[in-house]
């Protein structure tokens, strides 16, 4: 199917509209063969998966259809559009495994009278998720599930996910995947989503709990998307940990309860906040960090590069030691090294223009963000770097 979406087939909409029509004919013939037992259960969700990946493809070929542009080659449907703005990536994942609710005759439409299957409904809600103005349409199916299997931890996740972001009651949504966590503990949508009501609405220690159920799995690389473009659990965790940070003059790990790289992130949501505290409380967690990992790269490099901004000449001496550390320790970590040029740049340029050597020397290019190369080129400019 992805040669009909290179070059400029992708135009033809009677293609698109027969790939649908098809797609959505094998889902349900999909459970048909689940239920007379010609499919095994493994195969079952397997092909749900792939056809479900492929009606997501569709969805935007139809959009592209629509606006006269090709689809981009490759596309990766965008699940949901949440109220701030962030673009949840992945297709909806892990849908539940149904038995057929109707039988399709010869000659019978999928679009008939007929009761639909479940697969089938989810299918096509999915297909709605990405469109604000249709997610009406889609709380309207995720109903129709409902009345079929009122305990579908999808139709009831993604319902109250909908609902919330249109403005309803959020306890409400929160008590609806509460209800979901009951019937399945470690279900990753339903915990980032409440996870995601919960802390905009202040309750971080609750969303803490939802979130350390979460850490404890294994998560989806969709899902781990969603948390790390919110910036879930350095908000979750830093508004959660920050009174027990003000409260201990050396809190360590285990008193925040944070295993390194949720420490990091936490650091980086409090110097980006407006607390009065939020550089000595960054210090705090980099320093537990590395009192039970000496030679962390991060958070060495994190914490001496605020103790070089101070302008203190102990302090800065002490961040030039910490950051030789952890270059020696790390000699081919590009935090270490990028951090360690950058504060040389300013009295030892020859140091600083070989750490950049090494960079070069170790990283690939097309391996650097945009904002890592604009780094490397400022402190080459300010060390005067051939």
């Amino acid at each position: 199917m992805k040669d009909h979406r290179g070059g400029g087939e992708t135009s033809d909409s009677n293609f698109v509209a027969e790939q649908k029509e098809f797609l959505l004919k094998s889902l349900q013939e999909l459970d048909q063969e689940l239920e007379s037992g010609n499919l095994s259960s493994d195969d079952h969700d397997m092909l749900v998966r792939r056809y479900t990946r492929e009606l997501a493809d569709i969805a935007e070929s139809e959009k592209a259809v629509s606006s006269g542009q090709p689809p981009k080659k490759g596309y990766r449907t965008k699940a949901l559009l949440w109220s701030l703005g962030v673009v949840l990536l992945g297709v909806v994942a892990g849908i539940t495994v149904s038995q057929t609710s109707g039988d399709r005759s010869e000659g019978e439409s999928i679009t008939g009278s007929i009761r639909k299957s479940v697969n089938t409904q989810i299918s096509e809600a999915q297909m709605l998720l990405g469109n604000r103005d249709r997610w009406g349409e889609a709380i309207e199916i995720f109903d129709q599930v409902l009345e079929v299997q009122p305990s579908n931890v999808e139709a009831m996740t993604y319902r109250s996910w909908l609902n919330y972001q249109s403005g309803a009651d959020a306890d409400i949504q929160i008590s609806a995947w509460e209800e979901v966590l009951v019937l399945e503990p470690s279900y990753p949508d339903a915990l980032v989503f409440i996870s995601i009501a919960l802390s905009n609405e202040g309750r971080y220690s609750q969303a803490a709990t939802y979130l350390d159920e979460l850490r404890s799995s294994p998560v989806r690389e969709d899902i781990l998307g969603i948390v790390q473009q919110r910036g879930l659990y350095g908000e979750v965790y830093g508004e959660a940990r920050y009174p027990t940070i003000l409260e201990k003059p050396e809190p360590s790990l285990q008193d925040l309860q944070l295993e390194p790289d949720i420490g990091l992130e936490a650091a980086n949501y409090l110097l980006l906040s407006d607390k009065d505290e939020r550089t000595v409380s960054a210090i705090k967690i980099y320093r537990a960090i590395i009192a039970d990992f000496p030679t962390h790269p991060e958070a060495l490099s994190r914490e001496a590069l605020l103790l070089w901004q101070t302008g203190n000449p102990t302090l800065s001496d002490r961040a030039v030691d910490q950051l030789n550390l952890a270059v020696l320790e790390n000699p081919n970590n590009l935090e270490a090294l990028l951090s360690r040029a950058t504060v040389r740049a300013g009295f030892d340029p020859v140091g600083a223009c070989s750490d950049l050597e090494s960079i070069n020397a170790i990283f690939a290019a097309s391996d650097l963000t945009p904002e890592i190369q604009f780094s490397i080129e400022k402190v080459r400019n300010a060390a005067g770097c051939s």
